[in-house]
């Protein structure tokens, strides 16, 4: 998938989820259709999320970053798994041994990659910490509606991916 692609979709997922949060579903205990799309679309956020953090990592450039960004990346990619296990197929012992655990690792592995972000980014894609930064806020607040924060940040980061050209890093260019 391009990475322009994929930076919308998790924008899209993230706040897609969390509009969702207003109607109330029942993602815990989910009984219909609507219930169900909470757990799937959260975990399609999560998952989603965890191939599109080290694909901004690339567009920053930098071993640091990559090599950072793979902690939130492994983070988003196991809570995924773990909301499935627990709020999907109701198995509750996901929550305690996959679910948090994974989570716990996701909100400071992304607060990790945002300084990598604005500390090993080269001119321009210092502006990229942005993104993860935003992703931790909007995540934080997803019932609340903290995914339209997310949409913006990947917006953001899929217009400077757009821009830059195939294979390259933003390095120096002006996003």
């Amino acid at each position: 998938m391009p990475r322009v692609v994929l930076f919308i979709v998790v924008g899209l997922l993230w706040a897609f989820r969390s509009l969702q949060s207003f109607t109330d579903p029942g993602f815990t205990d989910p009984g219909s259709a609507w219930d169900w799309l909470a757990v799937v679309s959260f975990s399609a956020a999560l998952f989603a999320l965890a191939f599109a953090l080290p694909s901004l990592a690339r567009l920053v450039g930098g071993r640091i970053p990559l090599m950072v960004s793979l902690i939130p990346a492994a983070g988003a990619l196991i809570a995924g798994i773990g909301n499935l296990l627990e709020d999907g197929a109701q198995l509750e012992w996901a929550g305690d041994w996959v679910y948090v655990p994974s989570v716990t690792l996701l909100a400071p592995g992304i607060l990790g990659f945002t300084i990598a972000v604005a500390v090993a980014g080269q001119g321009s894609a210092r502006r990229l910490a942005v993104v993860p930064a935003a992703t931790l806020v909007g995540s934080l607040l997803l019932e609340s509606g903290g995914g339209i924060i997310v949409l913006a940040a990947w917006l953001y980061a899929a217009s400077v991916a757009g821009r830059a050209s195939a294979g390259e890093t933003v390095g120096a260019t002006a996003p």
